[in-house]
């Protein structure tokens, strides 16, 4: 029977043994030293001048002294009863690092930072092994971020990606087999932009919104304009009900019409100021609002009322009550038939009413039409020659 214990190589008591109460001690004394184990230091070189009874250090490859010289790198050195003891590690001893206030693992060869109980770690993984890139990895069907309900935090869950200055890269990247397919976030500037790839290799920027005027580009690196649209090949807007092949856009074509926005339009600003204007110089210009589909439904302009409401002052439609003859500016309301003269209704039409004391100016232009409530013998049309009213009944002058 070996006289040492086979982990920590505790002395035994031997048979008929003197002085026994040393053996015990000595054992006491190394159980004391390797329970609840913690080291001043794993990285100090210098052995200490003046130890306290009990401090202990893991030693370092570049360990010195005139003691530590023949104690081995990795075993600690115990200060007990005013001299060094050499202490072996074995696999799974586990130490407390007072300096960096860490916990460290001897795994029969080295000792390593336990990730799990350490305040900081060069790198921890999930599930997978995480290197010197990716210092921390994940592998997961899904990762929950939320906010700290245990604390109690504020309730707020703010998530900070941080890049060194405006020239670097702030970014979150989407792939598909390790292949980059979209890159999101601020891209060597301070812009933040969206970009695809459709093989890992050339990018194309989607979108761009400057930090500066925080304008928006569409396929372009930078924006004029609150809203400022590119693309080599026609760039635009269509829009498209759901379920319909009918669709309607705003374009730049190469051929026949360009929608172009004056930079300086003629007289009163316009919030929306669109020309459409031929780039063959023969072409009519034309807005054009369809259907791809014959339905019963008409195609319409509206213009809505300014009061924040659904509610519209003016519908023009190509199909429905009104229709506006291009070719001869007549206008038919009330019916889809084509108009017969400048203004065809299809329905009574009223006119303003007015009393014989709040007649409007009859100079202000010959051939108005109003609609006089207390005239002599009863409510009456009358018409403007130019100069007076006169009742439409009998060309009598209003009075």
């Amino acid at each position: 029977m070996s006289s040492l214990s086979a982990r920590h190589s505790l002395p035994y008591l031997s048979p008929s043994q003197a002085q026994k109460h040393v053996t015990v001690n000595e054992s006491l004394q190394l159980l004391d030293a390797l329970l609840q184990c913690a080291v001043v230091s794993a990285s100090q070189e210098a052995e200490p001048d003046d130890p306290e009874d009990g401090d202990m250090w893991i030693l370092p490859p570049g360990r010195s002294g005139h003691v530590w010289d023949f104690i081995a790198p990795g075993h600690i050195a115990a200060w007990l009863d005013g001299r060094f003891t050499s202490l072996a590690p074995v696999p799974g001893f586990l130490a407390y690092v007072i300096d960096t206030g860490v916990f460290q693992l001897f795994d029969g060869t080295a000792w390593s930072v336990i990730p799990l109980l350490a305040d900081h770690v060069p790198s921890f993984g999930v599930n997978t092994a995480a290197d010197a890139t990716n210092r921390f990895s994940v592998k997961a069907d899904a990762e929950l971020l939320s906010h700290d309900d245990i604390t109690p935090g504020s309730g707020d869950a703010r998530k900070i990606i941080n890049k060194a200055d405006s020239a670097h890269t702030a970014s979150v990247i989407f792939q598909s087999g390790f292949s980059g397919r979209a890159e999101i976030g601020l891209l060597g500037n301070n812009n933040f932009a969206f970009k695809v790839s459709s093989d890992g290799a050339a990018f194309r920027e989607v979108l761009r919104a400057d930090a500066n005027t925080g304008h928006l580009a569409l396929q372009r690196t930078s924006a004029e304009r609150a809203l400022h649209l590119g693309g080599a090949n026609n760039p635009g807007i269509r829009l498209q009900e759901d379920g319909s092949d009918g669709y309607g856009e705003l374009v730049t074509v190469s051929v026949g019409q360009t929608l172009l926005s004056h930079v300086s339009p003629p007289g009163e600003d316009a919030l929306i100021d669109l020309a459409p204007s031929p780039t063959d110089g023969t072409s009519s210009a034309a807005f054009r609002f369809f259907r791809g589909t014959n339905t019963t439904h008409g195609c319409y302009l509206t213009i809505h009322a300014g009061d924040g409401t659904a509610a519209f002052n003016h519908q023009l439609s190509g199909k429905w009550n009104s229709y506006l003859n291009v070719a001869h500016g007549d206008l038919r309301i009330g019916s889809a038939t084509p108009p017969v003269c400048k203004l065809d209704v299809d329905g009574p039409v009223r006119v303003g009413s007015y009393s014989v004391a709040s007649l409007p100016a009859a100079s202000a232009g010959a051939g108005q039409i109003i609609y006089v409530t207390d005239e002599t013998g009863g409510a009456v049309l009358a018409f403007s020659d130019g100069a007076n009213w006169r009742r439409s009944t009998d060309r009598a002058v209003v009075t």
